[in-house]
């Protein structure tokens, strides 16, 4: 069993959309062709044209770093395609790859958009991750024992 653990966002699209913080812990159940630094998983829709909600991830960053690096690039863009959350996901964590788990396989001009950029975006379907827990717009901070 493999384990994806990440730092990254929950993107609601639309007029009111938002970015939010999130973490998440996913297991797969078989190995992946090449390992998982940058993820999008989008556990709703059965299109790309139904997409509202993207959570988008990556392992081995921190939520801080993530936000620094994607989260407020996205925001300062305002509006974005799939392939501009994909290609600022990748870059952001300087990632050469994408890994797109969904029920839905991206269009032709995102699949272009993604290779013009020298992003590689690996698909597999929804059902590759077997469990997954995600926690989001929780704000912590560490302390320490008296």
């Amino acid at each position: 069993m493999e384990y994806i653990i990440g730092s990254g966002a929950i993107l609601e699209r639309g007029e009111n959309g938002s970015i939010t913080p999130a973490n998440l812990h996913a297991s797969i159940a078989r190995p992946l062709p090449t390992p998982v630094q940058a993820l999008a998983v989008d556990f709703e829709s059965v299109q790309p044209s139904s997409l509202c909600r993207l959570l988008i991830a990556a392992q081995g960053t921190t939520p801080a770093a993530f936000r620094q690096n994607v989260s407020d690039r996205l925001r300062a863009q305002r509006v974005c395609s799939l392939a501009d959350v994909l290609i600022a996901l990748a870059k952001g964590v300087g990632a050469d790859e994408v890994h797109l788990f969904a029920h839905w396989l991206p269009d032709q001009q995102t699949c272009e958009d993604l290779a013009a950029a020298g992003i590689r975006l690996l698909t597999h379907p929804l059902e590759t991750i077997e469990a997954a827990a995600v926690v989001a717009g929780q704000r912590n901070r560490r302390w320490k024992a008296a």
